[in-house]
């Protein structure tokens, strides 16, 4: 059996709940790779500091390591929990105090390379990790005072405490920066995935929708998809207008909401046309959500001098009828269109008379 590949999402969630995927190892693995190289050419430049050279050089292979490793893991997509990466972002701090002393201690040249991992932490962890992170990452700058003697001289406590209000700010200032990244992508989702007139998914969502679920599904588990309209709702718009018509499909869309269950995804795919994806939906299941959609629709409350609307269905259930997305969406289209002609209502019959479920061939 040929394997599927999964479907992609539109766009990168920016959220610190499903994580920024491989993206904190990969720029963990160059910014590691980075400090290492460029450490070890520090190393041979006239005047460093060379009193622990064994130990930086130690320091400058361990680096180069975990780089790799990190970047390694990223490309694979081998990505770590929040917690998990906090875990290991907090284990690796005695590492950059142990590389402090080895540059120098309070006369290291790495210092300011140190910044990197503050902007990292303030991006990609969450304020309630990063605040505690960043502390002990300050703590980490810090202990230069407790075994060089020259670290006085050197006036490194005020360099310690303008060290910690940068940290403080950059970790501010990067977390107010990633709230409205997130608010932006909330907002371009938003848009991407809605229906702008009554806010239920729009069909490029459905579609996407669709084929996440048939491909979650493996071809095993049961995918039902519900298609339905209402007659003559184009005599509604005739003779009442648009906004009217649109008032009735946010009606629609309102008491369809209330039978939804959580995880299916209800859509607007055309002009009057509605979809339901509904995975775990077995036949049995798809009958008896389509007589509570029947339901909801025959009792939503429609602008004045407008009857209740007539809502015909038609569905498909996978892999019963079908496992491909287009395959199943035909069907279930069929179905709802032998249904319309089976039972069409003649021209301005706007009152719904219910139709009962047939049975899922």
């Amino acid at each position: 059996m040929r394997s599927r590949a999964k479907p992609s999402e539109p766009f990168p969630r920016l959220d610190h709940a499903h994580g920024d995927g491989p993206l904190p190892d990969l720029i963990s693995g160059l910014m590691w790779t980075a400090t290492a190289v460029f450490g070890l050419v520090a190393l041979a430049l006239p005047g460093t500091t060379r009193v622990h050279l064994a130990a930086s050089v130690a320091v400058a292979g361990l680096a180069l390591a975990w780089g790799g490793v990190s970047f390694f893991l990223g490309l694979r997509g081998r990505t770590m929990s929040i917690h998990a990466r906090a875990g290991v972002t907090a284990g690796v701090m005695p590492l950059v105090a142990y590389a402090l002393w080895a540059t120098g201690g309070s006369g290291s040249f790495i210092q300011p390379v140190l910044l990197l991992t503050v902007l990292f932490i303030a991006y990609f962890f969450p304020p309630r990790l990063a605040a505690p992170l960043s502390a002990l990452y300050v703590l980490c700058y810090s202990t230069p005072l407790f075994y060089d003697d020259r670290a006085l001289d050197a006036g490194y406590p005020a360099r310690v405490l303008m060290f910690a209000i940068a940290v403080t700010c950059a970790t501010g200032a990067m977390a107010v920066l990633k709230r409205r990244l997130l608010r932006a992508e909330a907002t371009q989702r938003d848009l991407a995935e809605r229906d702008p007139l009554t806010g239920v998914h729009n069909r490029r969502s459905f579609d996407r929708a669709l084929a996440h679920a048939l491909y979650d599904s493996h071809g095993e588990d049961d995918v039902a998809l519900v298609v339905f309209d209402f007659n003559d709702f184009k005599l509604i718009n005739d003779e009442h207008g648009h906004p009217v018509g649109d008032t009735v499909l946010n009606a629609v869309a309102d008491a369809c909401r209330n039978v939804v269950r959580d995880g299916d995804c209800l859509a607007r795919i055309g002009g009057d046309e509605f979809a339901l994806i509904a995975p775990g939906a077995d036949p049995d299941g798809v009958q008896r959500m389509v007589a509570g959609l029947d339901e909801v629709i025959s009792s939503a409350e429609m602008p004045v001098g407008v009857g209740q609307v007539e809502a015909t269905f038609g569905w498909a259930v996978s892999p019963h009828d079908a496992a491909d997305s287009g395959e199943l969406f035909r069907m279930a289209d069929e179905r709802l269109i032998e249904r319309k002609r089976g039972g069409r209502r003649p021209r301005g019959a706007i009152q719904i008379t219910r139709a009962q479920p047939v049975p899922v061939s």
